[in-house]
């Protein structure tokens, strides 16, 4: 799982250099965007023999940007994309202070 964390780390940090987390937003409060990713969770799928065969993890990342950022936001699809990452985006609004989150999910089958 640690290889899959890292390499996701590497393709986000591609996108926004130094301005990338998981899990919290600890010592980005003074960038304006920013992206938090995290593992939600990593179930099984296939058994065989009373054994877990097949899991499939499933990430979630936070584009937080100041304001609607479409070049930001094409730039991170278009880097998923190009490392090969499946992704959705499951939802965007606009936050009190006009910031704006997006939220993308990856799922990965972990063997």
């Amino acid at each position: 799982m640690q290889e899959k964390l890292e390499a996701l780390y590497d393709t986000l940090n591609s996108v926004l250099p130094g301005k990338v987390s998981y899990g919290t937003r600890e010592g980005l409060e003074n960038d304006p965007n920013y992206i938090i990713y995290q593992e939600l969770n990593n179930r099984a799928i296939v058994y065989a023999d009373d054994k877990v065969i097949a899991k499939i993890a499933t990430f979630q990342i936070s584009l937080i940007t100041e304001k609607k950022n479409i070049g930001l936001e094409e730039q991170l699809e278009a880097s998923l994309y190009f490392m090969g990452y499946e992704f959705e985006l499951l939802s965007e609004f606009v936050n009190e202070d006009s910031s704006v989150n997006r939220v993308y999910e990856i799922k990965q089958e972990v063997f």
